[in-house]
This record gives C-alpha cells, structure tokens and sequence, in this order.
C-alpha cells in the first residue's frame, strides 16, 4: 500500500496537475499514513541476546577453527538446564512428559517453568552464599550465622530483587539490632549482617571480600605492597577498606553477633598497618566521595559507586560470574580476576551481556534465561572434533563437576530415600553431624575456583560406594524408588532396566545397555539373586561418573 501511494503521488507531479502549495499539503496529509504504513511494513523485532551470544561465540570458532558439536538431546538439555537451575535432576515424570512433548518451543518453556519454581530459588540461594562467604567452608564458628543470610538471601531471589540493589543491600546492611526497637527490646530481621560478622567485622576482609564479589578485582594483593604484576597500589587498598573502618570492633574473646555491632560516624580515616599514614575514604578510581551532599554514611556512599552504571566493573563481573555458573568458568577466568594481564577469552561478548543487564535493571533471571535458551548452551558435551578440546571456544559443553549440595539432591531425588533427611534442620548439613547430608557435604565440600576440573577422592569413592545412605537407598527394605521398580506388577526386566536409567542419568538406555543388562539380570535363578542384581544396576549407575557430573 505505501508504494502504490507513493506512486500516484510521483505520478500527479509529474502531470502537473497540482500546484506546489496542493502538492505539500497532500504531503503533510498522508505523512502519518505513510509512517504508520511503513512501520507496519519493516519489520523492527530486536535480536535476542541469546542469538546475540551465539553470533559472537560462532565468529570466535572460525577464527579458531573450532567446528561446533551437534546440538544436545532433549534428556541431555533437560537434565543439565535442571541441574544448573534448581540445582537437582529432574523427576521422572516431568522428564518423560517433556520428552514426549512434540512442540519447538518446549525447551523455552521447560526454562521458563525452572526459573519460576522454588526450586530456583534455593539452588540459587546456596550458589550466592557460597559466592558471598566462602569462609563458611573453612571457619565451624561462621556457620552458625548460615540461616539468618541464606533466609534473606531466599526473601531476595523469591522476589527477583535486582542484582544491583541486592549488592546494596549487602553493602549497606544495617548493624545492630533494629532502630526501631523499643529500649530493651530486641527483634530479630532478616538482613545480610551475617556478611559483616563472617569476615569479623575488619575492614582488611571487608575491602577484599566485596572487590573480589561486586567488582571481580583481587584488590588484597595489594594490601601489605604494592600489587607485583598489576597497577593496585597499598595505599589505594587501605583507601578502600577505610570505608569499612567506622565499624567497632568486637572486644577480645568477645563473638561479633547483632545485639553487639556498633557503627560510629564521621568521615572514615584508616591507619596502613606498620607505618605512620593515615589515608582517608577513597573509590578505587581515585574520586573522593561526596560527603556534603545529605547525611551519606561511608558505606552508603561504597555502595551507590560500585553498582553505579559507570563503574567499569560491576556490570561485567556479575555477568562474567552468572556465564561462569554455565559453562564452568568465566570469560575471565578466575572470576575475581579482573586485572590488565588477565584478558577476557570473549571480549565483545563479555561487553555485551554487562551492556544487556544494565539495560534490564540488572536483572539477574533475564540474563540467567538468555544465556541458557542460546545454542552455546545447548550443545552436546559428546565431543565429536578434536578442535573442541578447549573449553575457552565452547565447541562443546564442557562437563562440570557438581556441588555437594547439587550431589546429595541428587541421590536423594533418584532414590526417593528421604526418611534420614527429613528430622534434620536444614541448616546442620554442614555442621559436622552424622546425617547424611553432613557426610556428603563434608566429603564434597571444594574450593576450586572453576568447575572443570573436579577431583574425586578415595574417601568420596568409598562414601558413595559403601556408605549407610547408599547401602539404605538401594535396597528394597528402605529405597521408595528401588521398591516402586522392581515390584511394579507386570513390568519387563527392559522396562525396568529404563526405570532405573531414567531416574538417575535420565535418559533411555541404548540397546546395547538395555540387551547386556538383560541378560545379566535374567541369568538371576531366584528372587533374591534378581532382587540383588538389580540393586547392583541401580548401585553402579548412581556411582558412575555420567551421575556425578554435569554435562
């Protein structure tokens, strides 16, 4: 329609047969018709970033000569996008309905239902506080500060809080016990303290732990010299940390808790350890903050600048760490890492999500979602050409090792063998007990700064071989799964053989698995030789490596 108006109008120009003042108002007249028309006609859809991460990782392998794997299976998606957003493998019968389900569009919506199920949020709420405190690894006397951080870190994912005011948040926390209190009265809130008293309320930590989660920089190096391979001078680490020096410290022998934090006012000046320098609040780039505008405390002022949309860290270190939990390292690796000798893999691209989660109000979920619906992503971890050896061009997807937590859901979502765990506060999984949830999480326990390398050891082999859970979750006494199976009336050694598989690798058995297995199992003579030889599948598939991993 707009080019056939467009040429009547050349036309009646051409004949003469307007004059110029008619000419201009038929102009004005059909102008917003035209522009209505031509925004109808051109189409003015934005590329998702999704295709966005694929069109910059596929320029990366042709210069590379990286030739991509196949894209992964249903089973293979399903399984890895759930462990990666709820932490644990899907259940057998959601894994079947979305096999069964013939529509394209069913692997955006499997991610959709992820993201918005509870399930999110309490895989989510582990990462963040093992990202956030990674001394409660190491320190028994910080854990008892665990429930109150990961009960506010939940209220926080529960409500998609944007990744820049959490920062905030955790930044700024309120000490003590609430203002609004009456005298003597004291009432517990959730709020993220427990960061401050975890690293024991010293500036030193505090400076180091929050460079190292909101900016990615290993600022501590500098904190006795100056920085030996990057530009971090010892004056800029006190600087920073004398935003953090207005905070009383605890008395000797004394336990930092909420009835006691204290907070004095005043422009923050610190002391540099064995010399005579006193240096006062600096950012990191050298700017002063502004103390005369309102009442701004030292680590209000700490907080606004480090989430501030021109802080040229912020935005791309959590987008780097949020690609890193997808593909087990960063595109600057280590994570908290970012120095002028530590070049991203993916420069453009890394540039790109941080510019995309400004743009959506740091948003963590639209990142998370974008990330996983790319074909990046969603390639096989099978490699298929020796070009996809290295990790850093994502030929493949590189097979990860999973978290304590991720292994003991595991194994309790395959088993369905929940009577040990359900009497145990949840919190006491890593507090050295005798449930098998301290077992696992004790054993499994890493630090590793990525994901790609994990190293079994021979006490973790043993636990999962011989341990009492494994002994209880597979036996037909005790294990609801292992019951449910192998006495279903009616069911065929290959359907049963199918059972197994789906509820621990989830996938289907190949033939050759399925025709070896069969046989192996109707050798048995009796019940109990039957009995015991699928309780040997079940065993062996629960310690394969295809279980404990990520791929």
């Amino acid at each position: 329609m707009l080019s056939e108006l467009k040429r009547q109008f050349d036309l009646i120009q051409k004949a003469g047969r307007l004059s110029g003042v008619i000419v201009m108002l038929f102009a004005l007249m059909n102008f917003q018709l035209l522009t209505a028309i031509a925004d109808s006609e051109v189409p003015t859809t934005a590329v998702p970033l999704s295709a966005q991460i694929d069109r910059l990782i596929q320029e990366a392998q042709q210069r590379e000569g990286v030739i991509a794997a196949p894209r992964s299976t249903d089973a293979e998606f399903m399984r890895r996008v759930s462990l990666d957003l709820t932490g644990k493998i899907p259940a057998v019968a959601d894994l079947r309905r979305f096999l069964a389900d013939p529509s394209p569009l069913k692997r955006e919506q499997l991610v959709d239902r992820l993201l918005a199920s509870p399930g999110f949020v309490v895989h989510f709420t582990n990462v963040w506080r093992d990202l956030l405190l990674p001394e409660l690894t190491k320190n028994l006397q910080a854990r008892g500060q665990i429930p109150e951080f990961e009960a506010w870190l939940r209220s926080q994912f529960q409500t998609n809080t944007p990744y820049d005011e959490l920062a905030r948040q955790i930044i700024n926390s309120p000490l003590g016990a609430n203002p609004q209190n009456q005298p003597g009265e004291f009432v517990q809130e959730l709020t993220p303290r427990a960061y401050f008293i975890v690293k024991q309320l010293k500036p030193e930590n505090l400076a180091a732990g929050t460079s190292r989660a909101f900016l990615g920089v290993r600022i501590e190096c500098a904190q006795c010299h100056d920085h030996p391979f990057d530009s971090w001078k010892q004056q800029q680490f006190w600087e920073y940390a004398a935003f953090f020096s207005n905070i009383d410290q605890p008395q000797p022998n004394q336990i930092a808790t909420a009835l006691n934090l204290r907070e004095s006012g005043g422009r923050p000046q610190i002391k540099i350890p064995d010399t005579n320098r006193l240096v006062a609040a600096t950012f990191l780039d050298g700017i002063q903050p502004d103390w005369e505008t309102g009442d701004p405390t030292p680590r209000m002022l700490l907080a606004e600048w480090i989430t501030a949309k021109d802080n040229p860290y912020f935005a791309k270190a959590t987008a780097n760490r949020v690609w890193s939990l997808f593909f087990g390292r960063g595109m600057i690796d280590p994570v908290d890492d970012f120095s002028s000798t530590n070049r991203a893999s993916h420069p453009q691209l890394l540039e790109l999500l941080a510019n995309s989660l400004r743009e959506h109000e740091h948003d963590l979920k639209f990142l998370i979602r974008e990330i996983v619906n790319s074909q990046t992503y969603q390639l096989t971890s099978h490699q298929t050409d020796p070009s996809q050896s290295r990790s850093e061009w994502y030929g493949k997807m590189p097979t990860r090792g999973l978290t304590a937590e991720q292994i003991f859901a595991n194994l309790v979502q395959a088993t369905g063998f929940f009577r040990q765990t359900t009497e145990v506060d949840s919190f006491l999984f890593s507090l050295g007990n005798n449930s098998p949830e301290a077992e696992i999480g004790d054993l499994f326990q890493t630090d590793a700064e990525n994901q790609l390398d994990p190293r079994a050891t021979i006490l973790q082999a043993l636990a999962l071989m011989n341990g009492t859970f494994m002994t209880n979750a597979t036996s037909l006494e005790q294990s609801d799964v292992f019951t449910a199976i192998v006495e279903f009336p009616e069911l065929t050694v290959s359907a049963k053989i199918e059972a197994f598989y789906l509820c621990t690798l989830s996938r289907f058995p190949t033939e050759s698995e399925t025709k070896r297995l069969t046989e192996y199992i109707s050798s048995a003579k009796s019940e109990d030789e039957i009995t015991h030889a699928y309780s040997n599948l079940f065993w062996a598939l629960l310690n394969s490596s295809e279980f404990l991993l990520n791929h």
